[in-house]
């Protein structure tokens, strides 16, 4: 999905439409990610424990912005991050591509592996 805005100010992924999404406007900020079925229906009720589903986000980080944290249907997730530690900072320019495999362990719970990759 093509997305005509930055992360920060559309940060909804909805699986539902698709599972990669890109984000044509320059970031300015930091941002966090929410990953939802849809704006009706929650992840967690779409997936089975033990099931797995990969997203992958690219945008622009423009020296302003960078992922923080993501969500899964509005609540605060854990992830473990390729290399032991998640983005404190923005990349300069070209694109930043973050990879998530959502493995659901559980009501609610989630083993989130997410890896990011900045391409200039």
């Amino acid at each position: 999905k093509i997305v005509g805005n930055k992360l920060s100010a559309a940060n909804n992924i909805d699986l539902k439409d698709g599972n990669v999404y890109y984000f044509s406007t320059n970031e300015t900020t930091t941002s966090t990610v929410n990953v939802r079925y849809d704006s009706s229906t929650t992840l967690g009720n779409k997936m089975l424990i033990g099931e797995t589903v990969s997203v992958t986000i690219i945008y622009k980080p423009n020296g302003a912005g960078y992922y923080a944290q993501m969500t899964v249907d509005g609540t605060g997730q854990t992830e473990e991050w390729l290399g032991g530690s998640a983005p404190s900072s923005a990349n300069a320019g070209g694109y930043d591509v973050l990879t998530h495999t959502i493995t659901k362990i559980g009501a609610g719970s989630y083993i989130i592996l997410s890896n990011v990759n900045n391409y200039a």
